[in-house]
């Protein structure tokens, strides 16, 4: 992959990765309570804890995307973001090896149940935010703004619709059953 292509596939991970974190953290800040409830319901902490968290990674996830939108700090927005999605999938897998598995993951958006491809997702995406940090991303011109920022935009729909189909899909066999 040339140098090129290579920082044309970068940036367009950085418009993946600002707008899913972006929309998480919207939907984790509109709906405080709900998020905190999910926070709470991982029983990893003294409950007494789980507001200062709940905001905390709130703060985060929207300081790593002020962090990633700027080229002299994207790499520290990018290894901000890689900690957050491993975090949260650690947590999803304790979950999961204590057999909690009904309890949403508190991604922000539709309601997920915990699973492992919700872990496996979360390594894919602390993968990419990886490489990010590790090539750095460099101060576009606006033909890379003009390829990059709509080939980002169309793999977050993408995203969007997958999560919706699964969503969709869960619902369904949970309909069935009755």
């Amino acid at each position: 992959m040339g140098p090129d292509l290579l920082q044309m596939s970068v940036l367009t991970a950085m418009v993946l990765l600002a707008l899913l974190f972006t929309h998480a953290a919207w939907h984790k800040a509109s709906d405080y309570g709900r998020f905190l409830g999910y926070v709470i319901n991982y029983q990893l902490l003294p409950e007494w804890l789980a507001g200062p968290l709940a905001r905390a990674l709130i703060a985060a996830e929207a300081a790593c995307v002020l962090l990633l939108v700027y080229p002299d700090t994207s790499g520290l927005g990018a290894l901000g973001m890689v900690g957050l999605l491993l975090a949260y999938g650690a947590a999803m897998a304790v979950s999961l090896f204590r057999g909690r598995a009904e309890i949403d993951c508190g991604c922000g958006g539709a309601a997920h149940p915990v699973s492992w491809l919700l872990v496996l997702r979360n390594l894919v995406l602390a993968g990419l935010a990886a490489l990010v940090a590790q090539q750095g991303v460099q101060a576009p011109g606006l033909a890379g703004l003009m390829v990059a920022v709509p080939a980002g935009t169309g793999l977050w729909l993408v995203y969007n619709l997958l999560g919706k189909l699964a969503e969709n899909q869960r619902l369904l066999l949970a309909n069935s059953k009755y």
